[in-house]
């Protein structure tokens, strides 16, 4: 049974708020005790990713997104996607960023997340399959399942913003012209939903209920609400960032070239070694059929 949400009744949400603490402890501690301290400029873009992901996972965005508005659940998504996030990474300091990411699992996974081509796909199909109204419905009747929705709206903006951001060591690294191209790209593709919400001629999510009550929207406007917010929001964001990278953009195409870093040299090497013992221990027939391939 869905919750009515009560302006009258501010909720606490304990999880929310434990998670972001032991975050923030967490970050702390790495950043004291790592070989390049975080530069308080990190650490203010880290801890106002973190204040942005508390507002959005709490009273009253939470409540509103789990059981009255669509609209509001779209600005939930922008603030974790287009807010949480890339403050998030941008407050990691490089030598962190290399150790998180240098277990083989995550590394093998970033590795592949990190093409462009596959970021856009990655962000496009994890917006969409949280979007789609039996996945809403489902989140709206679990508490549990929203917060995980949460944590994927996260994760999807780590994905999108890695090819600008350029976190992980040893990947190739798109050009400033490349950048401003894949955020483009990436302001289209995952918001294709939002069509179908604006031009809907009757509202397509029944687990929502109260709007005229509580925001004094019918269910069709708060739909098409959430269909301009999220056209208007991902533009606005995305675009913003690309323009500031096109202007700029160095007008020597030297200079274009991102300097190597010595965490890109030691993540391809291990990255090498990794490789090599797995043929080794593939034995002869491995490296037979390394050689036909």
């Amino acid at each position: 049974m869905i919750a009515t949400f009560d302006w009258t009744s501010p909720r606490l949400h304990l999880g929310s708020f434990f998670l972001a603490v032991a975050i923030g402890l967490w970050y702390l501690e790495a950043t004291r005790a790592s070989a390049t301290p975080a530069s308080t400029r990190q650490r203010w873009a880290f801890f106002s990713g973190l204040l942005i992901f508390l507002i959005a996972m709490s009273w009253p965005v939470a409540d509103l997104a789990h059981s009255t508005s669509l609209a509001v659940l779209v600005l939930q998504r922008l603030l974790l996607v287009l807010g949480a996030a890339p403050l998030l990474m941008l407050g990691i300091p490089d030598p962190l960023a290399a150790r998180l990411t240098s277990p083989a699992p995550i590394d093998w996974l970033v590795v592949h997340l990190a093409r462009p081509g596959i970021a856009i796909v990655t962000t496009t199909v994890l917006l969409a399959v949280t979007g789609v109204p039996p996945t809403v419905a489902w989140s709206c009747h679990n508490r549990l399942v929203a917060g995980v929705m949460g944590l994927l709206m996260l994760a999807a903006g780590f994905v999108l913003f890695q090819p600008v951001l350029d976190k992980v060591p040893g990947l190739p690294r798109l050009s400033p012209l490349g950048k401003v191209g894949y955020l483009v790209a990436q302001s289209v593709a995952p918001t294709f939903l939002s069509f179908a919400w604006i031009i809907s001629s009757r509202p397509l999510y029944g687990a929502f209920s109260g709007q005229s009550t509580v925001l004094h929207l019918s269910a069709l406007a708060d739909q098409q609400l959430a269909g301009y917010i999220a056209k208007l929001g991902t533009f606005s964001v995305l675009w913003t960032i690309a323009y500031v990278m096109f202007s700029r953009m160095p007008t020597d195409e030297s200079a274009e070239q991102s300097p190597l870093r010595w965490s890109d040299v030691e993540r391809s090497l291990a990255r090498a070694e990794r490789r090599g013992q797995m043929i080794r221990e593939s034995g002869p027939d491995g490296n037979e059929s390394q050689n036909l391939s």
